[in-house]
């Protein structure tokens, strides 16, 4: 992976990106997102015309999404990339982005769900921190601390820690690693590819929605077949929306990961819910399930 490089922090006044990698959304969503970017102070462009609206579960076609991203890229007045939506379509895109630019002139990107792909694509290919938090789409209907824990871990100049307190232990512990993951399905959906990320040492955190007990049993399979758990620092569970009983889901990775010996902690909050807290991706943490807490040893741009 290239060397960690780090974007600069986000300043009242910024001019930032709004792109679509993946799904499109209705008009009144994105209004309502662009809202919460200009009540922080942001200016937003919105990278987004008639072809982001056409019928189908892809905001415009392969070619069109990644010049969408790859101008946003490359336009030095932007500062930041707010990804629209998740649904589906980075992992269409991910072999014709400009990682090479990204990394010469890093900008935080933004998003999560389906855009996990993008994220930690992003990051791996580029080596630029990157940000598993709210799209545009959802920006107005998640909770006011979410929103702060956006605009913090964008603008602070200080490293972050975050406190979790309704989390669940399930194996309790202390770890030490870079922060990586993002929504289940994705990453499994990058296995056997070069956008798939190297696991061992690090913190991963998983979330995902309407994946019942089953299914979220078979992904984590794969990822144990493959060996890409052997060897985590940690695991931190996120929401785990619309898939029955929490209790259950905690069954479930105790007892498909009953062979392995890291801290796990379950009911972070990071997913599709109301509370979806910002972590930047490739940093050094440190989780502490007594506390429940991640602290982050680094600032996340630039100082």
């Amino acid at each position: 992976m290239p060397t960690l490089v780090k974007p600069a922090p986000l300043r009242p006044g910024d001019l930032v990106g709004v792109v679509a990698p993946a799904s499109p959304c209705p008009a009144q969503e994105i209004e309502a997102g662009r809202s919460v970017l200009e009540k922080l102070g942001l200016r937003v462009a919105m990278r987004v015309d008639e072809e982001d609206f056409r019928p189908g579960y892809l905001a415009g076609s392969d070619e069109y999404r990644a010049s969408s991203f790859n101008k946003s890229i490359q336009d030095p007045e932007i500062k930041a990339l707010f990804c629209l939506r998740g649904g589906y379509g980075s992992l269409r895109i991910l072999s014709s982005l400009s990682y090479e630019q990204l990394r010469l002139t890093p900008k935080p990107v933004v998003g999560f769900s389906d855009l996990t792909a993008l994220l930690l694509a992003c990051h791996g290919r580029a080596g630029v921190v990157c940000f598993h938090g709210p799209t545009v789409s959802s920006l107005a209907k998640i909770d006011p601390e979410s929103v702060e824990s956006l605009w913090t871990a964008l603008s602070s100049t200080e490293p972050i820690a975050l406190h979790f307190p309704k989390a669940v232990c399930l194996r309790p512990g202390k770890a030490l690693g870079p922060v990586l993951g993002g929504n289940l399905t994705t990453l499994c959906h990058l296995l056997g590819t070069v956008f798939f990320p190297a696991l061992s040492g690090t913190i991963l955190f998983l979330e995902d929605r309407g994946e019942p007990l089953y299914r979220i049993d078979r992904m984590l399979t794969q990822l144990i077949h493959v060996n890409s758990l052997v060897g985590l620092a940690a695991l931190m569970l996120g929401d785990f929306s619309e898939s029955g009983p929490r209790q259950e889901l905690d069954e479930l990775v105790q007892e498909r990961l009953k062979s392995t010996s890291f801290p796990i902690i379950s009911g972070v909050p990071v997913g599709h819910e109301e509370r979806n807290l910002t972590l930047p991706l490739g940093l050094s943490a440190s989780l502490d399930t007594d506390s429940s807490t991640l602290t982050y040893h680094q600032v996340a741009t630039m100082s």
